[in-house]
């Protein structure tokens, strides 16, 4: 009896023995798994912060690349309003260019309309009074180019002279009346008189011119030189003018200055086809000119033109 009863405490220790080995095995797989669950959830943490960081990383460039989209449709659009506005301006100067080289091509044409028109009333003007004068017994030279009726100042004064002979003063006289009758058609704006058809205002000034040949004047006390010589002769012409009609200073120019004066050059303008030492070289640079010079003055259409080219280009 004491046997079994010391059989039964031996299996009772054993058995308990038994189950606390296996609680500590339990417990130590139960650390184990607690640590490999512990380690494993650490390194998914650790995973998930990396795919976070990535996640992170990847909506930031997202983001990065929508705010670029979005600056570089704007930066299109930018571009495509600046295009537009550039096109519009470009149009705009076109425009403006086209009108400009209109209104130029109008003041070019208006404006050779007026140097052909002024040419055209000068020629008609020296015909005229080359027409008139020779009806008279009054023999000129008409150099159309130049706009100038010359008179031989050796039918006009003896060799260094400036006095007017009794014939020179007949041919002064009818030129003046010429003049007188005809000038204010081509210098005044509304003349007293009758005009031919064509004449128009053209004249700025016309200048009765005294020339001699290059001899130097001979030492006789009248004259110290050719220009001396020249000038005088030349208002020597022009007082008897004035004086046979005087109405001639009454004529103006368009711009209500006298139009008719003198001026003496001496030697210094020699024909151009007269440039010798021949007696007839001499003879012919011996000479009285009435030159008749064209007003700079512009038509009303073409100042109109005018305002117009300076409105286009934006000048006052």
């Amino acid at each position: 009896m004491k046997h079994l009863r010391h059989t039964a405490d031996e299996e009772g220790e054993g058995y308990f023995a038994s189950v606390s080995d296996l609680m500590v095995g339990i417990l130590f797989v139960f650390l184990l798994m607690l640590t490999v669950f512990a380690l494993n959830y650490r390194q998914a943490e650790q995973d998930q912060l990396i795919e976070r960081s990535r996640y992170e990383r990847l909506m930031t460039q997202l983001e990065q690349q929508k705010l670029e989209t979005e600056r570089q449709k704007a930066e299109a659009g930018r571009q495509r309003e600046e295009a537009d506005r550039q096109r519009r301006e470009a149009q705009v100067e076109q425009q403006r260019n086209q009108q400009l080289r209109g209104l130029l091509k109008d003041a070019l044409d208006r404006l050779e309309q007026d140097i052909e028109q002024h040419e055209q009333a000068r020629q008609s003007l020296l015909a005229s009074l080359d027409q008139q004068l020779r009806a008279q017994g009054v023999q000129v030279v008409v150099d159309q180019r130049s706009g100038v009726l010359r008179l031989s100042g050796d039918l006009l004064f003896a060799t260094g002279s400036a006095a007017l002979s009794t014939d020179a003063q007949r041919t002064v006289h009818v030129l003046a009346d010429v003049l007188q009758r005809t000038l204010p058609c081509y210098s005044e704006e509304q003349p007293a008189i009758d005009c031919p058809s064509g004449a128009v205002p053209v004249l700025e000034t016309v200048l009765i011119e005294g020339h001699t040949d290059h001899r130097p004047i001979t030492a006789n006390g009248h004259y110290r030189d050719n220009d001396e010589l020249s000038t005088e002769r030349a208002l020597a012409v022009f007082a008897e003018m004035r004086k046979d009609q005087p109405g001639l200073d009454a004529i103006r120019n368009p711009d209500g200055l006298q139009l008719v004066g003198e001026a003496g050059y001496g030697d210094r303008r020699p024909l151009s086809d007269a440039l010798g030492l021949t007696d007839d070289d001499l003879r012919r640079n011996r000479r009285i000119d009435i030159r008749f010079v064209l007003t700079s003055r512009t038509s009303d259409e073409l100042k109109r033109l005018r305002e117009h080219i300076l409105e286009a280009i934006g000048k006052p």
